[in-house]
């Protein structure tokens, strides 16, 4: 088992954990997107050719894990009616992600830890070895290190997979991706309900600022792709949940020491530039981006101060109003007392040769 094509290289673990709820817990939080990273990893790496198969140890009944992760054989046990490749080949010149690894049986850990000393497992039922060569990437949301000292995590293991250690605060230690997070899950969102478009209203986006999100990522993630389907192509509060819409705005606003509309100014300058970012900076591209007219956006990036690429003048209005007011007459041009006698000249001389 290695991090490379040679058989020598040492193997190495990347333990993706996230803050701590408390001391006395021990817990730390779900749904940061620990999966979204260690595919990130393998896309990044020198196995990104190879597969990433990911197992979730929590998920899976102890009885049934060991033949998940090894596979077994034929007439292994009641109801093997056919071979079956385990995880760890499935996973062969590529990347095996354990989630949850802290939850993973005692007796199932010492059969991982041998699993990579030796680079190689053992089918349930099987007699012959079989070589593996995979990077391993653990993930947890507890403290490893805490289950080691209270006997539920073997020590040895946690060494052998304590590598590189990677840790993902919750969201709201990192409200500077919002802004990010919430275009791009808009837009998944309309394109799985085939929407015409999704955007988010002031009000709206008020109340996700200023909520906690104990569910982090993955409860933003589902709350937009709820409000999508409930909204006519807008968000607005009564789309969101009713905890949502009431959670945390005083609490908020007091740690924080400025006023609402300052800190919902940051977020839509933030968004401004993240769209103007992915669309390279044409600002009809990144409008669409937003669900916002042209004209919107030419005003909130002049409202922000943003240095945006000129891509010609300022948008035109989108329609003309219903009916223009009638034309006003043209006032009579005085004329001076000898331009009239001179006028009055030339009308005599023409009658009198008529």
């Amino acid at each position: 088992m290695t991090t490379s094509r040679s058989s020598s290289a040492r193997p190495w673990g990347a333990r993706a954990t996230k803050s701590r709820l408390s001391r006395r817990s021990r817990r730390r939080e779900s749904g940061t997107g620990k999966e979204l990273l260690a595919q990130a990893i393998h896309r990044r790496s020198a196995r990104k050719d190879g597969p990433l198969v990911a197992v979730n140890c929590a998920a899976i009944p102890e009885g049934l894990l060991e033949s998940e992760l090894f596979g077994h054989e034929r007439g292994a046990f009641t109801g093997a009616v056919r071979t079956r490749v385990g995880r760890f080949e499935l996973a062969r010149a590529g990347t095996l992600f354990l989630d949850e690894i802290g939850d993973m049986p005692l007796g199932m850990q010492a059969k991982i830890l041998r699993a990579i000393e030796e680079r190689r497992i053992e089918r349930v039922g099987g007699e012959r070895p079989i070589d593996v060569d995979v990077r391993i990437i653990a993930a947890t949301n507890q403290t490893l290190s805490h289950l080691v000292e209270e006997g539920r995590f073997r020590a040895d293991l946690f060494y052998r997979l304590h590598g590189i250690q990677l840790r993902l605060p919750p969201l709201r230690e990192r409200l500077d991706d919002l802004p990010e997070l919430i275009n791009t899950f808009l837009d998944r969102a309309r394109s799985k309900l085939s929407r015409t478009t999704a955007t988010i209203s002031h009000e709206a986006l008020q109340c996700l600022w200023v909520h906690a999100w104990p569910g982090n990522v993955r409860e933003l993630k589902h709350v937009l792709e709820g409000a999508v389907l409930l909204s006519d192509g807008v968000i607005r509060p009564e789309h969101l949940p009713p905890t949502i819409q009431t959670s945390g705005v005083k609490e908020r606003a007091t740690a924080s020491g400025r006023s609402l509309d300052e800190t919902i100014d940051d977020v839509e300058r933030q968004m401004i530039l993240a769209a103007l970012g992915r669309a390279d900076g044409v600002q009809v591209r990144a409008a669409r981006l937003l669900g916002i007219t042209e004209q919107s956006l030419w005003y909130r990036i002049k409202k922000h101060g943003i240095q945006a690429r000129v891509t010609g003048s300022p948008p035109a209005l989108s329609s003309l109003p219903a009916s223009l007011p009638a034309a006003r007459p043209t006032p009579p041009v005085e004329q001076p007392v000898s331009a009239e006698l001179d006028l009055d000249r030339s009308v005599k001389r023409s009658r009198s040769s008529a």
